[in-house]
């Protein structure tokens, strides 16, 4: 078993296939009924958009079964490491081309992490439980964000090197949007350290 800040990731069997069975897990600061709702429409997000990205090309695992009421996704294993065990300057290119056909769909990622990649021939994306619709620059900068400040907290050493290749990697789907948001992402970082100091 794999505890995840919102949920529990169980291996099991589909039909005789090994798969993964995904439950978000309660939360007690939050009311009951509002907990359930919150989980149930997260858990129906999550499995819309990993079939919806798809259609985009993207790799993502197969959904088998769907349960809103265990809040309880079913889908295929991905063999293969984390991103984040085996980063290298080619596996940041191949997830920049991944969000950047993301963002191009309007389809934000919302915790945009190396852990969320599983690397073998490709990549495959495993988790999009935070993901959402959105057109504003701000939540793709948001996005980018995320990913440079965990670059920067687990690859220290390499993080300029990463995450260059990354936009190197987002350059290459859509190069038009990029500046606009890098911008935009500039804008963001200087609000926080103004925030902080």
């Amino acid at each position: 078993m794999f505890k995840g800040a919102e949920s529990n990731i169980y291996l099991t069997k589909w039909y005789g296939k090994k798969a993964v069975s995904k439950i978000r897990i309660p939360k007690t600061y939050r009311q009951r009924m509002l907990d359930e709702d919150l989980r149930k429409k997260r858990t129906i997000s999550e499995s819309r958009m990993l079939n919806l990205v798809k259609e985009f090309g993207l790799r993502t695992p197969y959904i088998y079964f769907v349960d809103p009421s265990r809040a309880e996704i079913v889908m295929e294993f991905i063999s293969g490491n984390r991103a984040s065990k085996v980063l290298t300057s080619s596996i940041c290119f191949d997830i920049g081309k991944f969000v950047s056909t993301l963002h191009s769909f309007n389809i934000i990622h919302g915790d945009l992490t190396p852990s969320n990649f599983i690397v073998n021939k490709k990549i495959t994306m495993i988790d999009m439980g935070l993901s959402f619709y959105s057109r504003r620059n701000e939540d793709k900068a948001e996005d980018i964000r995320l990913f440079k400040e965990i670059l920067n907290s687990t690859h220290h050493n390499s993080c300029s090197e990463f995450f260059c290749n990354f936009l190197d990697g987002y350059r290459s789907i859509n190069s038009k949007e990029l500046e606009k948001i890098l911008q935009r992402l500039k804008e963001i970082e200087s609000r926080k350290r103004y925030a902080i100091a």
